[in-house]
């Protein structure tokens, strides 16, 4: 097959990640795979020197960019036009219009609600990929039938998270003796760090505990954490390249979003990492950690304080750590998600 990749960010994000893994994959297997990009933005950057070719869209400019890609659509023999982020969605329905050849597919990786809904019922997108149900659920929503909508998983390229040992990770940063609750997640409001942190100042006896931060601007919650008196039990890292690799060093990752989650990338890794998650009952959360693989809560500080202290007096956490560990690699690995994409192409192209 021949796949051309619309991906208009110009910054890295978990989304142009998956698209980089997908077109990696794709062309290991023997498709032809473009990706329709700005060139030198970080998707350009990755992909280059690994067999795929490029369209060099111009960067903010969403009709000049689907004039480019709907020239070199007339001139190639391009099967699938498979769209990522709200931008490159636009471009593509715009350089397919009136075209019959191609078929359109839209990724859909967010859980707002669609600002534009017309653009989502336009008759010339033939599929939409959500990352997790609760995704689709908010398509459904904004009117898109439920037979037009196909759920993939989003996926991690399992090396991320490999290269240290937990107890290099735990040596490195003098974690041993620690229960470490890990948070890897750049700095926001609604990502909920704050909210932890009072959580966390709520328990009476810490013990051994210790909250570590890691993810760019968290430098911030150290002033926090010392207002709340808490400082000796809280670690910032900031902002690491290697973030993921250091998941195997905790004996908890939380997530206490408390809105925007679809598919966390952190949680697929903390599986990969055999690392328990207690993540909030926001987005897709709670499909990832329902049938006994890790702790929900609400997004709220005393449920949070109750699940750091249930995980933390939990007796039975490996049975907890091999259910996610299997459902990820039955459902998140790289190849197991170009699996699904190749039969939902396929199945297109038969129509």
């Amino acid at each position: 097959m021949k796949i051309l990749n619309v991906e208009s960010a110009t910054n890295f994000s978990g989304g142009v990640n998956q698209t980089i893994l997908n077109s990696i994959e794709l062309t290991k297997r023997g498709h032809r795979v473009f990706v329709a990009c700005v060139k030198n933005s970080p998707i350009h950057k990755k992909l280059q020197g690994r067999n795929i070719d490029f369209v060099f869209i111009e960067e903010g400019k969403i009709f000049s960019s689907s004039l480019i890609i709907r020239d070199f659509l007339s001139r190639s023999s391009v099967d699938i036009v498979h769209t990522h982020h709200s931008k490159g969605h636009t471009m593509g329905l715009m350089a397919v219009l009136f075209r019959k050849k191609e078929k359109l597919v839209v990724q859909r990786g967010v859980i707002f609600p669609a600002k534009n809904p017309l653009k989502y019922l336009n008759p010339r997108v033939n599929v939409f990929i959500a990352n997790s149900e609760v995704v689709k659920e908010v398509l459904m929503r904004s009117f898109v039938h439920r037979k037009k909508i196909k759920v993939v998983y989003s996926a991690i390229d399992e090396s991320r998270v490999e290269g240290l040992t937990r107890e290099e990770v735990r040596n490195r940063f003098d974690l041993n003796g620690k229960f470490v609750f890990g948070v890897v997640a750049n700095y926001s409001n609604w990502k909920g760090q704050d909210m932890l942190l009072e959580a966390f100042s709520k328990i009476g006896n810490k013990g051994n505990a210790l909250l570590v931060f890691v993810g760019k601007d968290t430098e911030f919650l150290i002033d926090k954490a010392k207002k709340l008196g808490i400082e000796r039990y809280v670690r910032v890292l900031g902002f690491r390249e290697d973030a993921p690799k250091l998941i195997k060093g905790f004996d908890c990752v939380v997530i206490p979003s408390k809105k925007g989650e679809s598919l966390p990338n952190v949680a697929v890794e903390a599986f990969f990492s055999k690392t328990v998650v207690t993540g909030t009952s926001i987005g897709g959360l709670p499909e990832l950690l329902k049938d006994g693989r890790g702790f929900l809560c609400e997004p709220k500080v005393k449920s949070l304080m109750g699940a750091m202290l249930a995980v933390y007096n939990y007796d039975k956490r490996d049975e907890i750590i091999k259910k996610a560990y299997k459902f990820a690699k039955e459902n998140l690995t790289i190849q197991k998600k170009v699996d699904r994409l190749e039969e939902i192409y396929r199945e297109l192209l038969s129509c």
